[in-house]
């Protein structure tokens, strides 16, 4: 059975709330749904993306692509980021800042798989906690939805599990794991010097 598992990562430049997602699907079939804007509205809202980067002299400016989320009495507006087929996705929305979604793929004994990664980053931990808190069932819903639609089993959770849960995420901290690793490196190098 599918369920999500979400953390707080501290980086470099702030700190992320990351929700994983397994699915026992392959990574094109994933994606193919995840980039669908009519299936999307099933799980979180159909979108259009104005890809109109031409100028008047037909000249190619290099800008974002626009995406608009239609939510029924109100639209939600962003720009695409970055995206790479079969890979990833990174977009700027206006109320919720910076998200992305990050499929990798798994191989499992028993077939392909892929690891669906949600992010939302903050600039700080204290900003990213508050997202969680505010942010964090809502899109924990939206992807289990989203797996659903994929014909997956999911866990169920509701509402006060959920709000309990992101309340009080678990904070890593990947510059400790990087900074362990480069003193390590650098202490092997400095004796192989010797």
């Amino acid at each position: 059975m599918t369920t999500t598992s979400p953390r707080l990562v501290n980086w470099e430049n702030g700190t992320d709330l990351v929700i994983e997602l397994p699915l026992a699907l392959d990574v094109a079939t994933v994606w193919s749904k995840l980039v669908d804007a009519e299936t999307a509205r099933t799980w979180f809202a159909s979108f259009t993306v104005d890809d109109d980067g031409d100028d008047a002299d037909g000249a190619s400016e290099e800008t974002n692509p626009a995406i608009t989320f239609d939510l029924g009495e109100t639209q939600l507006h962003g720009e695409i980021l970055s995206c790479e087929v079969e890979d990833h996705v990174l977009i700027e929305l206006e109320d919720f800042g910076v998200l992305g979604i990050q499929l990798l793929a798994l191989e499992l004994t028993d077939g392909d798989a892929t690891l669906l990664i949600f992010t939302q980053s903050a600039p700080d931990v204290e900003s990213a906690r508050l997202k969680a808190a505010d942010f964090g069932p809502m899109w924990d819903t939206h992807l289990r939805l989203f797996a659903r639609v994929l014909g997956l089993d999911v866990v169920e959770a509701g509402e006060e599990e959920l709000l309990a849960l992101y309340a009080d995420l678990e904070l890593e901290d990947s510059e400790a794991e990087n900074g362990a690793s480069d003193a390590s490196a650098s202490e092997d190098g400095g004796a192989n010097e010797e």
